[in-house]
């Protein structure tokens, strides 16, 4: 496993949350009978578990095109699968990678096809990822995590932590169909979420962690020109910005008979 350590300035509680304990092993949804992770070569290795403890050797089913070695300043590797065929994939140096898995599971020959790929400003996790069907476009919603230096935090940790929401959609162009960026949606809280997840149809965002999460930045793009007059109409109903619903919840962690509020945000776009 291609594991990556705390630097001496990353240790605080949010990135030992976010990084330090992070589970290398991904679980398929789809096929409860296998795991990926990535090795240290920047192989996405396969592990089918059979009869609950028998291991199989682990296979080789996609490979990463950059050296993950060379960069100095990356976080661990990470993926999610949005669907049966389709996963999400970060190197840890803040690259994404959109991949068509094809058929997955036991005997399948898998043949994992970048269909599109993109550097971020800074390193990420990926937390979630879910693939839809919007006005007959095909789409995947990508939650991904930082924590990030916070210049204004002086009595604190020094760090916020980030979320940035992107959609990914199909579109073709003369004739090739390609995949770009068609949303990005930046919130900001002081807190590494318990969970995080975007609805099924794309068009929600349920956060829950200790401390709220508030949108900071909003880049919603129309590269093809359809919509313009829906998102006027919206603008003139006052809808044009995303809206944000807090829930309170009490739990009791019974071990220590302590009681704990933790923030519950629904977020629709």
């Amino acid at each position: 496993v291609a594991e990556v350590r705390l630097r001496d300035e990353q240790y605080t509680l949010e990135h030992m949350r976010a990084f330090g304990m992070y589970n290398y092993l991904q679980l398929d949804s789809w096929h409860q009978d296998n795991v990926y992770y990535v090795d240290q070569l920047g192989r996405v290795m396969n592990l089918s578990v059979t009869l609950d403890t028998a291991l199989k050797k682990p296979r080789e089913v996609f490979r990463l095109p950059a050296d993950l070695a060379a960069c100095d300043n990356r976080l661990c590797a990470s993926m999610h699968f949005a669907s049966s065929t389709w996963v999400t994939l970060s190197d840890g140096t803040g690259r994404l990678y959109l991949i068509r898995t094809g058929k997955r599971g036991e005997g399948a020959c898998e043949k994992w096809e970048i269909l599109f790929n993109e550097e971020f400003e800074s390193p990420f996790v990926i937390v979630h990822s879910v693939s839809f069907v919007k006005a007959n476009s095909h789409s995947v919603g990508v939650l991904l995590l930082r924590v990030e230096k916070d210049e204004l935090d002086v009595h604190g940790s020094g760090f916020h932590v980030s979320l940035e929401w992107v959609t990914i959609r199909e579109a073709a162009k003369e004739g090739v169909l390609e995949y770009e960026v068609s949303m990005r949606q930046v919130l900001q809280g002081k807190s590494v979420p318990h969970y995080a997840a975007i609805e099924p149809s794309g068009d929600g965002l349920m956060v829950v962690s200790y401390k709220p999460f508030t949108f900071m930045k909003q880049n919603c793009e129309d590269k093809d020109g359809e919509g313009k007059k829906e998102k006027e109409e919206e603008k003139k109903k006052g809808q044009q910005q995303p809206t944000e619903m807090h829930l309170a919840l009490l739990l009791e962690d019974v071990p220590v008979l302590a009681l704990a509020y933790l923030q519950a945000s629904i977020f629709c776009c």
